[in-house]
């Protein structure tokens, strides 16, 4: 049989262009990686940093290949604060990340007097409530005798995200809750809601009555649909 040693030759040399194009690529990306020139030096925080030691939070990127930092390598950090929805990270080649912290949305501030000494805290959207004595922008709860019933805090971030999905001033709203009836007040309109519960409904029915309208007087809640309304 005759060889072609000619054809055999030019397989031989593509088969080493090929292996050659591979190694380069494998030392060229190890080099990258590597490279002090690609290492982070430079960290920026966006949102609230008050709830970490911005030091501690940027140890684990700071002379990490830039390539390789990613969301997990703050995964430690970010465990240990519930009130952190994500982290967006974002890079500047060849040596800057930006670290973006975003948390749940606050629903309310609540200020429980049924103990000998008042306890504030913020409810978020994850169902999480931190204890802070800190003032927000945001709608409050008042709780004056108990106990709470079960599913209490779900039934406030339902009412109040289907609150705004209205026009309404959301953050005007304050509530009371006596262990028994769940009252709200919202400008010059007192609503009795009853029971805490179906508040989802309760809040949508409240939000289309009012949403257009000054109504100034009481509203009170005979059904989780059903509204007797006295306004002027």
């Amino acid at each position: 049989m005759e060889i072609d040693f000619n054809e055999q030759e030019k397989v031989s040399f593509r088969s080493f262009l090929i292996f050659s194009l591979f190694l380069l690529i494998i030392i060229n990306t190890g080099f990258t990686l590597n490279s002090a020139y690609f290492r982070v030096s430079k960290v920026e925080v966006l949102g609230n940093n008050e709830i970490f030691d911005e030091a501690d939070l940027i140890k684990p990127a700071l002379g990490q290949s830039i390539w390789l930092v990613n969301s997990d390598t703050f995964s430690d950090n970010i465990l240990q604060v519930p009130t952190i929805e994500s982290v967006i990270i974002t890079k500047e080649y060849p040596n800057k990340i930006t670290i973006e912290l975003n948390e749940y949305d606050k629903i309310m501030t609540i200020t429980d007097l049924r103990g000998s000494v008042p306890k504030k805290s913020t409810l978020y959207k994850n169902m999480i409530e931190i204890e802070s004595d800190e003032i927000f922008l945001i709608p409050s709860l008042t709780i004056t005798n108990g106990p709470v019933p079960t599913g209490f805090n779900g039934e406030m971030i339902s009412l109040i995200m289907t609150l705004k999905s209205y026009n309404l001033d959301v953050n005007s709203f304050n509530f009371t809750y006596d262990g028994d009836f769940f009252i709200g007040e919202y400008r010059s309109t007192l609503i009795d809601f009853g029971k805490p519960l179906d508040l989802g409904s309760k809040s949508s029915a409240l939000g289309s009555l009012i949403e257009n309208s000054d109504c100034q007087g009481e509203i009170r809640f005979i059904s989780k649909e059903d509204i007797i309304a006295n306004c002027s």
